[in-house]
């Protein structure tokens, strides 16, 4: 709650308290009450005060008010001086001082002269203005535990709002990841979500082996990486005895402010975040602290999970790779064409547009595309020459035995259809089932045209290589009819920047022994694509 609230509670409790008990002071209907001083705003002065001097008006006090109205309202008044006392226009009057908002305020009760109100009447008795004075002694208190009561609502309310925009921020920060698998792009937004909600210039990440990760949160980048030896040596103790008991604290300095807090990672590692103010800005408070222990923590947990889930997957591809691997050595002439293939879908479906997640599954259909050739005899696969009508038939078998082979694993199911349609042909002239055009699943139209490339461009025992040039003419040839035009087009747009600037990845899976295709090595070995096989 800000001060402005609170000061608005309190002037409504106020008024209200001084409203209903000025006519209750000793039962006596002719008393009136106010409350003036630095801790009341604005003040309200006594009833029979607005109507003989102020007009009706409580911003006039020091203007028209008495000398005594005024020291109240400046917080000079001396209340003992008003013992059995009157102001200037004849009222009997007592006040006792009070803390209101932290701030000194006097409670005035004053008596209307007997009769006609003039200054010429009795003053009461002395037990009168005693009894005046313990009541306002009890009211005193009574607005006292008021603002009491107030400061501590004002704690609550601040803890609830703090609660509601932990929740808020978290929400926000789960909404913002749903899409997101890999581990840095979570952290990414993680930081910088913590970096603006707490008014933070850098956010520093520091890892176990002491290199460290510097987000800028005005721009949402990584600006820096490498080496954390620019923390103060003070600071790098402070920071592995933190690792170690996973605790939260600040930091000051001359040169910035800093909280700092553990980010609990898969196995766990802990990194520690450090997020800084500028020495002229506001120090972190407790609020501040407990925001960056629930909000690491909850990030901690969901970057385990991406990290949990990417080690699985690396473990599955690796798996996979490791069984394609195994099934290529039946043929030495194939052998890495399976992950060629995958990486060349992998990158035409990058230029399609494919989205990051549905990538993962392009290229693992690419490696497992010819899965199914492990049902074909050796003496086929190894043939020299052409098969006949019957081999034939045999070979174009193998992507319906792929598909039976996989389909009983669960995790596979999303590579069934590229595995299964990878030879079908846009004209319908394709196998195993005929299907033509947009009947063709999208990333089997991909994978024909990677295996195609491949397969022209790698030797056989009965045949050279065709060059990456020759390749391309003939895809173009065959485009609309057996392969995907628009798949075609967007593979002979990449091609002359791979051929060109090769990735290292894409030059370590085409520079194998005895491969010649200019894409990355010195030898691509392809098959004659008569076989039609991939």
């Amino acid at each position: 709650m800000s001060d402005s609230s609170q000061a608005n509670d309190t002037k409504s409790i106020g008024k209200d308290l001084i409203g209903q008990l000025s006519g209750a002071v000793s039962g006596a209907s002719d008393h009136s009450l106010g409350i003036v001083g630095s801790g009341a705003s604005p003040p309200h002065p006594p009833t029979r005060c607005l109507r003989t001097c102020l007009n009706n008006d409580p911003g006039q006090i020091q203007a028209r008010g008495c000398s005594w109205l005024r020291a109240a309202a400046s917080g000079r008044l001396d209340a003992a001086g008003l013992h059995n006392a009157r102001c200037p226009y004849g009222f009997h009057t007592a006040a006792c001082p009070i803390r209101v908002n932290g701030n000194t305020a006097f409670l005035l009760a004053i008596d209307a002269p007997p009769e006609d109100h003039t200054p010429t009447g009795k003053p009461p008795a002395e037990d009168r203005y005693e009894q005046v004075l313990d009541e306002l002694e009890s009211l005193s208190g009574a607005f006292e535990k008021v603002g009491q009561l107030l400061d501590e609502n004002e704690g609550l309310v601040d803890e609830v709002l703090r609660s509601y925009e932990q929740l808020n921020l978290i929400f926000d920060f789960t909404q913002q990841i749903i899409s997101f698998t890999n581990a840095d792009e979570i952290e990414k937004v993680l930081l910088r979500r913590l970096g603006r909600l707490l008014a933070a210039q850098t956010v520093l990440v520091v890892g176990s082996q002491n290199t460290y990760r510097c987000y800028d949160v005005s721009v949402g980048k990584l600006i820096s990486d490498g080496d954390a030896s620019v923390l103060t040596e003070q600071l790098t103790a402070e920071l592995e005895a933190l690792r170690k008991s996973r605790s939260i604290s600040v930091h000051s300095s001359a040169s910035a402010h800093i909280v700092i807090g553990p980010l609990v990672r898969l196995d766990d590692r802990v990194d520690m975040v450090l997020a800084s103010r500028p020495p002229d800005g506001d120090e972190f408070t407790s609020g501040d602290l407990l925001l960056v222990e629930s909000l690491l923590s909850f990030g901690g947990q969901i970057i385990s999970n991406a990290e949990s889930h990417e080690r699985l997957r690396r473990m599955s591809l690796e798996s996979t790779r490791a069984l394609v691997a195994a099934i290529d050595k039946k043929d030495h002439y194939t052998s890495g064409h399976s992950e060629r293939v995958g990486y060349l879908a992998k990158l035409i479906g990058q230029r399609m547009g494919v989205p990051a997640d549905q990538l993962r599954v392009l290229e693992m259909s690419g490696l497992l595309h010819d899965v199914g050739k492990i049902g074909i005899p050796e003496g086929i696969l190894l043939k020299p020459g052409k098969l006949t009508k019957e081999e034939f038939e045999i070979v174009r078998n193998h992507p319906r035995m792929g598909y039976e082979i996989l389909t009983p694993i669960a995790s596979f199911g999303e590579v069934l259809a590229g595995v299964l349609h990878h030879h079908e042909n846009p004209d319908g002239s394709g196998y195993p089932d005929g299907l033509a055009g947009e009947q063709i699943p999208l990333f089997a139209r991909i994978l024909h045209v990677a295996d195609v490339f491949d397969a022209l461009t790698s030797t056989r025992s009965y045949r050279v290589a065709f060059s990456p040039e020759q390749a391309c003419e003939i895809l173009c040839k065959e485009a609309g009819t057996k392969l995907d035009g628009e798949v075609v087009a967007v593979f002979l747009e990449m091609i002359p920047g791979l051929h060109a600037n090769p990735p290292e990845e894409l030059a370590a899976i085409f520079s194998s022994e005895g491969t010649d295709t200019g894409l990355g090595g010195p030898a691509l070995r392809a098959k004659e694509v008569s076989h039609g096989a991939g």
